[in-house]
């Protein structure tokens, strides 16, 4: 397999992780909303934080890490760390937003700035996540396993193919929270928080209902 071929295979493949809808891409969103500076980059770059060495642990330990991974207990855990995580963000979304419609003020309590930071927010809404974690070791594993082979260069330029797809993604996601929030007047933003609020706990419950019960909320 020449360079070309194997970076067209990374991104053809990184698409399916990247571009899909979940915690993280609701809460670049959500964190653009708040008018937080580069948002969506920030937590672009909180996941790669935590991305980035996982990454390397798979290329050096797959089988254990693999072991780890599927191990139910394991994935109640980090479930529900993962849950928990989510509803406060939720949580304090709603409540900020119904404060902006009570008041017609916009402003950011500042007393939840440091658990709001998205680079905070991008690490642990990817490491809690069981089935991001599931992901590298089923269908990102190819890609780890191909690039082991083929040296370690190939490895970094692996990740490079496929972590330039999220930063555009949740770049993205945080800039249209963020122009949102610019053309809504005081009413129409706390409704904006609200609302993403509410589809962070529905992405909240469907992972848990997934993780505890199999049985999914939603279609994708």
């Amino acid at each position: 397999m020449d360079v070309v071929q194997f970076i067209m295979s990374t991104v053809i493949i990184s698409v399916s992780g990247a571009f899909s809808p979940g915690p993280l891409t609701a809460s670049a969103v959500a964190v653009g909303a708040r008018k937080i500076a580069n948002g969506g980059f920030l937590v672009a770059l909180g996941h790669m934080l935590f991305e980035l060495p996982y990454v390397l642990v798979i290329a050096l330990l797959a089988i254990p890490v693999g072991a780890f991974i599927k191990n139910i207990y394991a994935t109640y855990a980090l479930t529900s760390f993962m849950f928990c995580f989510i509803i406060f963000f939720a949580y304090s979304n709603v409540k900020d937003g119904w404060m902006i419609i009570k008041t017609c003020r916009i402003r950011m309590p500042k007393n939840r700035m440091y658990m709001l930071n998205p680079i905070l927010i991008g690490i642990l809404l990817t490491a809690l996540n069981p089935y991001f974690l599931l992901w590298w070791m089923s269908v990102g594993l190819p890609l780890v396993q191909v690039s082991v082979s083929m040296g370690f260069t190939y490895l970094l330029l692996m990740y490079m193919a496929h972590v330039w797809l999220d930063y555009l993604w949740l770049t993205i996601m945080g800039f249209a929270g963020e122009k949102s929030a610019e053309i809504l007047k005081s009413k129409g933003y706390g409704l904006l928080l609200i609302g993403l609020g509410l589809l962070l706990a529905v992405f909240a419950a469907d992972l848990s209902l997934r993780t505890f019960l199999n049985f999914s909320l939603l279609p994708f």
